[in-house]
């Protein structure tokens, strides 16, 4: 029989040039000149017209290389009975919907886990559990991988969904994380917080664990 808690709830804190052509002096100067106008303008055109698509923006994917990093580090909460498997990591994620955001010097990164939930206690683990700092832990920030569903189906990586204890099983996704200053390394926390056993006096500490997502 799965037991119920009450769980403290976290909040996150979480940004027209054409030349011209001289007039010739002379009829048969202005005949021959007609040609080499018109020749020279068509050119002018040409280039005027083409040089806009090599200097807009794309609006293609970045430009740029992802890598899969291998993590492969387990945590295990003692008191929930859960076991999550950071399994690996991409770097330089070539988001098209957070262009902006790698063209101002972030990074997408992905986060991929397998969650084998524990058994005794209700509750769920989510997305929400997991935050990436990228400067040494001195600040965390959370994920937002609904904003990039279609584009983790479309490279085939399913998103995490959230996991319910009382299901059990073996739960596998991808996180994405925006992160705004790219960083050689990365800190991702995994947090379950303390929770009170409902009917008794049982009190649950909360659980924290930290995996560093290494260089590409």
């Amino acid at each position: 029989m799965l037991k119920g808690f009450f769980m403290r709830t976290r909040t996150t804190v979480r940004t027209g040039r054409l030349a011209a052509v001289g007039l010739s002096l002379g009829v048969a100067l202005t005949l021959a000149g007609c040609g080499s106008e018109e020749t020279d303008a068509d050119a002018a055109v040409e280039v005027e017209s083409s040089a806009p698509a090599s200097e807009s923006p794309s609006a293609a994917a970045p430009a740029g290389d992802e890598t899969e990093v291998k993590i492969g580090k387990t945590l295990k909460d003692p008191d929930m009975g859960d076991t999550i498997e950071v399994v690996s990591a991409v770097r330089d994620f070539p988001s098209t919907e957070e262009a902006d955001l790698i063209a101002e010097g972030g990074e997408v990164v992905l986060l991929q886990v397998k969650i084998k939930p524990g058994t005794e206690y209700g509750g769920r683990i989510s997305e929400g559990n997991f935050e990436i700092s990228w400067d040494n832990g001195g600040d965390f920030e959370s994920s937002d991988t609904r904003l990039m569903t279609e584009e983790l189906t479309a490279a085939k990586r399913t998103p995490l969904e959230d996991v319910q204890r009382r299901d059990g099983g073996e739960h596998t996704g991808w996180i994405a994380f925006q992160v705004e200053e790219k960083a050689d390394t990365y800190l991702i926390e995994y947090e379950r917080d303390g929770a009170k056993v409902i009917g008794s006096d049982k009190t649950i500490a909360e659980f924290t664990e930290q995996v560093e997502i290494p260089a590409s």
